[in-house]
């Protein structure tokens, strides 16, 4: 959990700041110790306690600490969460798709992962390019107006290549797989439903349902592009899985 936006306005001391941090870090049993005991932890007094709770809003030490428990996001927790507000995508996709994805990605640790997309796909996998940066992995993005040369030039830091494609057929990834092919570059897809040249070629083809399969330019209102959201989401949760059984 980031504090930084939590504390923005407050003035605490450097001394406050760090038994906030200590707070966060052990939400689950600083209630036990109480004031005494995590003002014993931090070689403070119970006074610097308290007067962080005031200064944060809060009444006293227990409030402080039930306010920050529900801020404090447990994966284990976040992945039940997410399982429930995903159904729609398990209609296509079963959930081994899913951890599949996400044991991909936790093999990533020093090679890039390489994303493209082409057109509206290419609004989702900026995002996806900057959530992968956010959790310390190594990426390029690219569309088709860069140059070929962003791919052939990284072909050997490689890892991963992820890909978006709403009719699962879009030239300039299928390109690009082709180009990949022969390389140990594993390939997390996200496509329509139907049987397609991209989902064929990938090693993780996760199929979101398309209602407006002939509207090539996004005219309609379809949550198609949302659901791919929400398929990431579910695959990050996997991830978070992973990353938390095996500390």
């Amino acid at each position: 959990m980031q504090i930084n936006k939590l504390i923005a306005g407050k003035k605490l001391t450097p001394t406050e700041i760090e038994v906030l941090n200590y707070i966060v870090e052990n939400i689950d049993t600083v209630l036990e110790l109480g004031v005494r005991g995590v003002a014993k932890k931090n070689f403070t007094s119970t006074s610097t306690v308290m007067r962080l709770a005031h200064k944060m809003g809060f009444r006293g030490f227990v409030e402080l600490q039930y306010k920050l428990s529900t801020m404090i996001v447990n994966p284990s927790e976040a992945n039940i969460v997410s399982e429930k507000q995903t159904q729609s995508i398990f209609q296509h996709n079963s959930r081994v798709v899913f951890e599949e994805a996400a044991n991909i990605l936790d093999s990533c640790s020093d090679k890039v992962i390489f994303i493209y997309a082409a057109g509206f796909s290419s609004v989702i996998a900026t995002y996806i390019y900057k959530k992968m940066l956010v959790l310390g992995k190594r990426c390029l993005l690219a569309t088709p107006s860069d140059s070929v040369g962003v791919l052939e030039n990284n072909l050997d830091a490689m890892d991963v290549f992820i890909t978006i494609s709403k009719s699962g057929e879009t030239q300039a990834v299928v390109d690009k797989l082709n180009m990949i092919k022969e390389e140990p570059i594993k390939v997390i897809s996200f496509t329509s439903e139907i049987t397609n040249t991209i989902a064929r070629q990938a090693d993780c083809a996760i199929k979101i349902q398309d209602k407006y399969k002939l509207d090539e330019y996004n005219q309609h209102a379809n949550d198609f592009f949302p659901q791919v959201l929400e398929a990431f989401e579910y695959m990050i949760a996997c991830y978070e899985k992973i990353q938390t059984n095996s500390k």
